[in-house]
């Protein structure tokens, strides 16, 4: 089996997970906890705030001014994708309503991060390899959410527009040739004649995006932790060249392997339930996703190969084995101490709804900024003014938490007692379980689309289901225009 990585083309699911798992790692060696990005956010939010309104404490009343360079690294590594390939998303004209859900699903999205103690990255990028009770509940709270806030948005016609990846050769492919690539096609159908350096507001959130970010960037030359006021804690002055050029490098490791394969906490995590709706034959083809909720074919192919999924427990396996490492070996603590609380659970949901109207979770969302998506660009706005009804009330929340707890118990091997040995063999069959879901998720994506590991191992997801389509239904090859509704195609 030879992988070619081709720096102009996508890459297989598969890999993201490794960049991704490489990047939490090397922010666990150096930290001793897994990446953390919502705090990051606001605590930047903090910092223009300082910066235009002195006077004013919405935000930095409860979070001080900062920088956070790994969120920096993931928007740069994601934009140089953009430039390997030769294709930034802007191209791609998405309808208002897809806008709208954007900026509420950013809005919402924050204030749950915020009571859920950390957004889906954090939760399931970290905590579920950190064994976290809190994030186990977390994930059982917000797959619901999701699968409301997914079935509801195909019943608004805006069913195409969830993609793991919008690569404008696919799109072209199903507008020229239909078949059951046809929804692909609307994407091109609608943006054919569209000029995004005329998009005005699109491009006035871009210019206050250069002004928030080059902010933190130049006030990390100039602020330093003082006793009694205000400073920036990862400010170059503070913690000096090595730590931030460290943070930087683990952004722009995981934005290059999330940009190339389209990776996200979301999907990954609805991927086994939505498979079930998958199957594909020759004489109905696939009534529920392709015929009544309007999915495209390069998703249905994704969700029935089982790609994300097993591209986020990839991610899951290598972060355990370092902190199994780094419990056992060097004695460090597990790095992951939230308290699971009914507020949290609030939190969890509002994430459920949050990330799947915004078409991707916050750490998708900041690849998606480096990529050039439009509906990235309206979350933004709402992810900063949805931390206002936390910032602003902060002891409000904490009060209702600390009389809101679900369980006292912390992380997975607590739950056998507190033995060291029972916990250890617990924390390996943890492990063993994770391992045999990649195990699980790579034979049935196998079962369900009759592709090769080899193939799935080795080729991008968008040219897997070209392929896919062409082989098991090659009667199928109506026009576009034969198989798409004027009303599928909102402006």
């Amino acid at each position: 089996m030879t992988l070619h990585l081709s720096l102009r083309k996508q890459w297989p699911f598969w890999v993201s997970g490794v960049f991704v798992g490489v990047a939490e790692v090397m922010h666990y060696i150096a930290f001793g906890k897994p990446i953390n990005l919502t705090t990051g956010l606001v605590q930047m939010t903090s910092a223009l705030e300082q910066t235009l309104a002195p006077g004013l404490d919405w935000w930095s009343r409860a979070f001080a001014p900062d920088v956070h360079w790994g969120i920096l690294g993931i928007i740069l590594g994601a934009w140089l994708v953009a430039r390997m390939e030769g294709e930034s998303r802007r191209w791609r004209r998405y309808p208002r309503v897809n806008l709208w859900l954007a900026f509420f699903g950013g809005l919402v999205f924050s204030l749950g991060a915020r009571l859920a103690n950390g957004c889906t990255t954090h939760h399931f990028l970290g905590g579920i390899s950190s064994m976290s009770v809190a994030s186990l509940i977390f994930v059982i709270a917000i797959l619901p959410a999701g699968f409301l806030t997914f079935y509801w948005m195909t019943k608004l016609g805006v069913g195409n527009a969830f993609k793991g990846q919008e690569n404008r050769a696919t799109a072209q492919f199903g507008y020229a040739h239909g078949g059951k690539m046809a929804l692909d096609g609307i994407a091109w159908d609608v943006s054919r004649n569209y000029q995004p350096n005329r998009n005005w507001p699109q491009i006035a959130i871009v210019v206050f995006l250069m002004l928030f970010f080059g902010n933190a960037i130049v006030g990390s030359f100039l602020h330093q932790p003082v006793d009694g006021q205000l400073g920036w804690n990862s400010a170059v002055s503070a913690m000096g060249w090595g730590a931030a050029l460290w943070l930087l490098l683990l952004g722009v490791i995981a934005g290059i392997g999330m940009a190339k394969t389209g990776f996200g906490t979301e999907c990954a995590m609805m991927t086994p339930e939505i498979s079930m709706g998958l199957k594909h034959d020759q004489k109905h083809g696939c009534s529920l996703f392709e015929g009544r909720l309007r999915i495209s074919g390069a998703t249905r192919f994704m969700f029935g190969s089982m790609s994300p999924f097993t591209a986020i427990f990839i991610e899951f396996v290598i972060l355990w084995v370092a902190i199994m490492i780094g419990w056992q070996v060097f004695g460090r603590d597990l790095p992951f101490g939230t308290q699971a609380t009914w507020v949290f659970v609030l939190g969890a949901l509002m994430q459920g709804f949050g990330s799947v109207a915004m078409i991707g979770c916050e750490i998708r969302t900041y690849m998606r900024l480096g990529l050039g998506y439009a509906t990235a660009v309206a979350a933004f706005p709402g992810f900063l003014i949805g931390y206002l009804p936390y910032t602003l009330f902060q002891e409000w929340w904490q009060a209702l938490a600390s009389q809101s707890v679900i369980t006292e118990i912390r992380f997975v091997p607590e739950l056998f007692g507190t033995d060291p040995t029972i916990q250890f063999i617990v924390a390996l069959l943890y492990g063993a379980l994770l391992i045999s879901l990649v195990v699980w998720s790579v034979r049935r994506g196998m079962r369900l689309t009759g592709t090769a590991f080899k193939d799935l191992a080795t080729t991008a997801n968008d040219e897997l289901a070209i392929q896919y389509f062409q082989r098991k239904f090659p009667e199928d090859q109506r026009p576009y225009l034969e198989q798409v509704n004027k009303g599928d195609v909102l402006v």
